[in-house]
């Protein structure tokens, strides 16, 4: 076997692969962190608990209905595998699907921020936040979002 044959066999490319999408997504990665924000200053009017209903990412139906598909092809008889994909993949995707939305729905904080320039804005924080009423508050708003922290007044 020439040494070009056995590098094609030992994996190389696919490891070559592996790397250099590594790179490419550490690049990527880097210059994101060079986007330009902005930055607010303000005072927490409000403070209320609220569900946040996020939108689901329709990832989980995909994967529940993959899995169930070879599942049912593979518990079902012979001759019956299609019939048995066909019923699997429809109970792995409305599992899925169940999960995905279960996972959308988490609890969030609502605050509403008088900004210095009198503008009043609402922001909704996934998770418990231990923000009060009256709190001086930064708002550093970018492509990713808007990030709120608290700041000595």
């Amino acid at each position: 076997m020439s040494r070009l044959a056995a590098m094609r066999h030992s994996g190389w490319p696919a490891l070559s692969a592996i790397l250099l999408g590594g790179i490419f997504m550490a690049a990527s990665l880097a210059a994101q962190s060079n986007q330009l924000q902005s930055v607010s200053y303000g005072t927490i009017v409000s403070v209320k608990a609220v569900t946040i209903q996020d939108k689901p990412s329709g990832s989980k139906t995909a994967g529940g209905a993959m899995v169930g598909a070879v599942a049912g092809a593979a518990i079902a008889g012979h001759g019956h595998h299609f019939g048995g994909a066909v019923v699997g993949g429809m109970v792995g995707a409305a599992v899925g699907s169940a999960a995905d939305k279960a996972e959308s729905v988490k609890p969030g904080t609502e605050l509403i921020i008088k900004l210095d320039s009198s503008q009043e804005v609402a922001i909704q924080i996934p998770g418990e936040q231990k923000f009060l009423q009256g709190d001086r508050v930064r708002l550093t708003s970018g492509q990713s979002g808007t990030k709120v922290e608290r700041v000595q007044p």
